[in-house]
């Protein structure tokens, strides 16, 4: 698996096909230097000069802020298999300018109170790294 993997923030498990298909949450990232992808495109994303469906596998996921591809913010819903997907493919762009900082990834995980008592539930957790020269 990847180095993030989400859950329900409700202590009821919902596993399997039912959160494969029907539980749909809202994640948000954020880094405070660089950027992130959910993966990275290549030539099979492109026919011609021409985007070919979905960039990088993106399909699945509706976007309110970014589109998956090198954002400093990413705002998406989806079911929690398909999110933990995209986590698993979760790239950091420095670009350079981030050698020597403290880099901080905010996730902010919703469960748009789809399930459990109390209605919608939050899980905000960060993690930080830092950016050294090669």
């Amino acid at each position: 698996g990847g180095v993030l993997l989400l859950a329900d923030p409700d202590e009821e498990g919902f596993d399997d096909w039912y959160a494969a298909r029907v539980h749909v949450a809202r994640l948000q990232l954020e880094v405070s230097c660089g950027t992130l992808s959910f993966g990275i495109p290549g030539e099979q994303d492109y026919v011609l000069g021409v985007q070919n469906g979905s960039i990088a596998g993106t399909e699945g996921l509706t976007f309110y802020t970014g589109d998956g591809s090198k954002d400093r913010k990413m705002d998406v819903s989806s079911t929690l298999n398909q999110l933990n997907r995209q986590l698993y493919r979760l790239y950091f762009h420095s670009g350079g300018n981030c050698r020597g900082k403290e880099i901080t990834l905010s996730v902010d995980l919703d469960d748009l109170g789809n399930f459990g008592a109390g209605g919608s539930l939050r899980v905000q957790e960060s993690a930080t790294w830092n950016v050294t020269a090669p």
